[in-house]
């Protein structure tokens, strides 16, 4: 199992558990289904981490996003 930081949708910033080897997870909102894929990302002060971000957000926004979350 793995630890990762949740980015955009309704569980930005909240932290979960992801069994390795899984790179897609999906969350069943109110509003319908968010698919979340795996990415891994050099965030600057930081080093490399492992994101599970909205599908659909561009690579220069999750980065923001997951900044900001580890402040």
């Amino acid at each position: 199992m793995a630890i990762v930081l949740y980015v955009g949708g309704s569980k930005d910033g909240e932290k979960g558990v992801v069994p390795y080897g899984f790179s897609k997870s999906r969350a069943d909102t109110a509003l319908g289904p968010e698919f979340y894929t795996e990415r891994f990302m050099e965030l600057q002060g930081v080093g490399k981490v492992r994101l599970m971000a909205l599908e659909s957000m561009r690579d220069d926004i999750v980065m923001q996003r997951a900044a900001r979350h580890y402040r």
